[in-house]
């Protein structure tokens, strides 16, 4: 077990706790101030019980990289059966957050500015031998000067020597490559496919296949053709080529990190620190003034997305339309003081589909269940049914490992009682 499980430091002995400002895949995020110094930051902070093996993997990831593209991690503290996660504080939430707040898409050189930054993130962590596997808009954080990061680790994947591929269904599904689908087997590029998918979502406000249930996005990935610009002639010749350069289907032949930092687009492309400015501060004015405008109606939070932070007293709107919107993201960004920190159980992936399945909706008829399905073909509706049995055996063998991991030492305890 690690270090940080074995010895206990409370974070509120050395920070002030401003804010709950997000909620990323593992646990809650605020904003906090260090006693010492006045520095300010993120503090993640993870009921140990909900995944161990998943926070110990995401923070020893954020220890091994240093980089300027990449969300800086400071300290771990355990404290109360709790682990607190001390990061950079990026003040200018996430792209997905300008993009819900303002409810304004990114023209062609704040887009490629943002993926020139990306590509900087993803060409170190993949020398690191590392696959981030949730590359979208809620995960691109911004400093209050512009300044673009990747963040959110809770599904990265380290690719060891031995292991050129993983084979792991994992990320969020309107951003998966098709080789990740598939289960072929899969390595860095699968990045390079959800770079191309975030292009389009900052571009045109939502990724491909958002109107479509997740179950059926994933069955359709991989047997479609390569989305496209809905007006390509909109943008310019390089722009589609770099878009067309991602969504290479054949992995083979798309290009590695490295080799898209020298495509035309890219080369010419702009600091972030020139182009997002603006748009931060118009993001950051929309939100003060919707936070008035909750707080005026008695409105206890006011949500839109991004990881820099939701009451687990109610429920997004990406949650509650999560069959049809496509804000599946791992993060929500919340934008007032938490009043009473509750714990969120999160439940496997396959119970939220099953849950939101018309066939358990007792209000609808079964004459009403039947239509959802029927425009779809039979290979659709069985490709539907075998993607969520592989999903289903994996949480169950994820839910296993996590109660084996609790049992084992009151296992050995009581074993080693029974012996007197």
């Amino acid at each position: 077990m690690s270090d940080f499980l074995t010895k206990e430091r409370d974070p509120y002995d050395d920070y002030d706790m401003i804010e709950k400002i997000g909620e990323g895949s593992y646990g809650s995020v605020f904003k906090a101030i260090k006693k010492k110094t006045g520095e300010v930051v993120a503090i993640k902070k993870i009921a140990v019980e909900e995944d161990i093996h998943s926070i110990i993997k995401e923070i020893s990831i954020m220890k091994q990289c240093q980089n300027r593209h990449i969300v800086q991690y400071f300290d771990t503290y355990f404290c109360d059966n709790e682990l607190y996660i001390v990061m950079e504080y990026c003040g200018g939430g996430s792209v997905a957050d300008i993009l819900e707040t303002i409810d304004e898409t990114l023209n062609e050189d704040q887009c490629a500015s943002v993926c020139k930054s990306i590509l900087e993130g993803l060409e170190y962590f993949h020398s690191q031998r590392k696959i981030h596997r949730d590359i979208k808009a809620g995960n691109v954080l911004l400093t209050d000067n512009g300044g673009s990061k990747l963040g959110d680790f809770g599904v990265s994947g380290q690719l060891t020597e031995g292991m050129a591929q993983r084979n792991t269904v994992i990320g969020t599904p309107y951003w998966m490559a098709p080789e990740v689908i598939q289960e072929v087997g899969y390595g860095y590029k699968v990045d390079i496919w959800s770079l191309g998918i975030t292009i389009l979502e900052m571009g045109e406000g939502k990724p491909p296949l958002s109107d479509t249930h997740p179950m059926r996005a994933i069955f359709l990935i991989p047997t479609r053709p390569s989305p496209t610009f809905t007006e390509p002639k909109k943008w310019s010749k390089n722009a589609n080529d770099f878009l067309a350069c991602c969504l290479e289907k054949n992995p083979e032949k798309r290009p590695t990190a490295e080799e898209l930092l020298k495509h035309p687009w890219i080369v010419k492309a702009k600091k972030t620190t020139v182009t997002l400015p603006d748009l931060i501060e118009k993001t950051k004015i929309a939100r003060a003034k919707n936070k008035q405008m909750a707080t005026s109606s008695g409105s206890s939070s006011y949500s839109s997305s991004g990881e820099t932070g939701s009451s687990s007293t109610e429920t997004s709107s990406s949650e509650e339309n999560s069959d049809e919107g496509y804000s599946m993201g791992t993060t929500m960004i919340h934008n007032v003081q938490e009043k009473q920190d509750v714990k969120k159980k999160k439940k496997p992936d396959f119970l939220e589909h099953i849950q939101k399945s018309p066939q358990l909706e007792k209000k609808k008829s079964q004459e009403e269940i039947n239509r959802q399905y029927q425009d779809l073909g039979v290979d659709e509706l069985e490709g539907m049914l075998q993607v969520m049995d592989k999903k289903r055996l994996k949480e169950i063998s994820i839910v296993k490992k996590k109660f084996k991991l609790q049992m084992d030492p009151i296992l050995q305890v009581l074993k080693q009682k029974q012996q007197k």
